[in-house]
């Protein structure tokens, strides 16, 4: 039994401090912020219930951008339409995330006759993405969703927009099953074109040298 406790304080002794001393965990700094953003903006709930999917596949934080412009009813959906086409901007609410905090960051965005919404538009002018892994997603009723995500692929990386990764989805695909299989496919997609272009750097770097 002496033993035992003899073990047990040795155990507990801090090496070359002479004294003892009990080892806690420590609680989590909650001021650290998670790798992944998730920026969304959602009007109808659809690219709403993508985001919250895509913040549990990436362990990511999630930023709803709130338009305070009013985009519902009849006119709201009007006004909706023409500013989207027009490439307008808009007002947001302050952010509750620092996206300059963030290494990747998937932007989501419904898509409105082809085109990228006012506030998601507005998101990517007004802060910088340079040197942020992105990644786009967007939901529609039936067609344009494509379109919608190549105009915002180009706002962020002009010509070379093309290789950012996209998730696009049409309202049948929102069904529990399918929007999970695309989502893991996306994943999958989005971490194979980020290992291809870290090793396309690091190849770089080592010509340059």
């Amino acid at each position: 039994m002496r033993h035992k406790i003899m073990s047990i304080c040795f155990m507990l002794t801090v090496i070359g401090g002479g004294s003892m001393a009990i080892v806690r965990a420590q609680p989590e700094d909650s001021t650290q912020q998670a790798a992944v953003l998730v920026v969304y903006y959602s009007r109808d709930g659809h690219t709403h219930t993508v985001a919250e999917s895509l913040a549990k596949k990436f362990n990511a934080d999630l930023e709803r951008l709130i338009d305070t412009k009013n985009r519902s009813g009849a006119a709201g959906t009007s006004s909706a339409g023409k500013d989207a086409y027009a490439g307008a901007l808009t007002l947001l609410e302050p952010l509750r995330h620092d996206p300059q905090r963030y290494d990747v960051i998937l932007i989501g965005t419904p898509g409105w006759f082809g085109n990228v919404t006012p506030a998601v538009r507005t998101f990517i002018k007004e802060n910088s993405l340079a040197g942020k892994k992105i990644g786009l997603f967007g939901t529609v009723n039936l067609t344009g969703i494509e379109s919608a995500l190549a105009q915002a692929a180009k706002l962020i990386a002009g010509d070379a927009g093309g290789k950012i990764p996209t998730l696009p989805l049409r309202k049948r695909d929102l069904k529990d099953d399918v929007l999970a299989q695309k989502i893991d496919r996306f994943f999958t997609e989005f971490n194979r074109a980020d290992a291809a272009a870290t090793q396309r750097a690091g190849t770089a770097a080592d010509a340059a040298q």
